[in-house]
């Protein structure tokens, strides 16, 4: 949904008003320039003035979809029309359950037919929601404001309205679950894309991963190892030549 601003047509009758009233007053005042002129600016300070008072509305209207593929778009035509109808049925309905519930149904089927207008070739992972889910949907919302409306509820229709109630989360449900599906291939595209970067950036020395880690340690300590042992022999030698007495082999 987007907003459309339109404006109202008051001001403009308004600022018309302004020469019809000049010219039954005083029709000899607009003969003149300066009189064109006054009234002119007359009209103008009450559109721009009047334009304050009435600043018109603002309409969310449904962003068109086309993905280029007829049949697709003659789908997603028909299921945003079942789409609108749980939104109009939320506005009838007071019930705040429900609303959150139809809430989440409507953003997630809008975001259904936005991602399909992105790649149509997806409309085969909605068939379910496409077919089945949003129907159903549509009839249990009919059903249930027929229900609502009845002049008389007994018990069976008390029971038939909370049966539609409790499933409408299950309902919602499945449409969060469709609409998230549509982002499998998407998310594997990602980790594929993700490991060729981390893959790039190693082999370029730009980033260091858990096994530089290891590597650079191992290193470090046989390094270490390596300056210990060529250090020995030097304290050996000059600790002898102090007269000390060094013997190996406990003999």
């Amino acid at each position: 949904m987007k907003k459309v601003h339109f404006k109202s047509a008051i001001p403009i009758y308004i600022a018309a008003a302004v020469w019809l009233l000049v010219g039954l007053i005083a029709p000899k005042f607009l003969l003149g320039i300066g009189g064109l002129l006054v009234t002119a600016a007359l009209s103008a300070a009450a559109y721009f003035g009047t334009s304050k008072l009435f600043p018109g509305r603002d309409v969310e209207v449904q962003e068109k979809i086309e993905t280029g593929d007829a049949a697709v778009d003659r789908e997603i035509a028909k299921a945003r029309e079942r789409l609108e109808n749980l939104r109009k049925a939320n506005e009838a309905i007071p019930d705040p359950e429900i609303s959150r519930n139809l809430d989440r149904m409507y953003t997630s089927g809008e975001q259904i037919f936005r991602e399909l207008g992105r790649d149509p070739r997806k409309v085969a992972l909605v068939r379910r929601f496409m077919n089945y889910y949003l129907p159903t949907s549509e009839k249990l919302m009919e059903q249930y404001q027929v229900l609502m409306n009845a002049s008389t509820k007994g018990e069976n229709i008390q029971s038939a309205m909370r049966t539609i109630e409790s499933s409408l989360g299950l309902a919602a449900d499945a449409f969060d679950k469709c609409a998230d599906n549509l982002y499998k291939d998407d998310e594997m595209d990602i980790d594929a894309e993700i490991k060729v970067m981390q893959t790039m950036l190693t082999g370029d020395n730009l980033i260091k991963t858990e096994m530089n880690s290891i590597y650079e340690a191992v290193t470090d300590t046989a390094k270490q190892a390596a300056g210990g042992a060529a250090k020995a022999p030097a304290e050996t030698e000059k600790t002898t030549k102090e007269g000390i007495k060094l013997t190996l082999g406990g003999h």
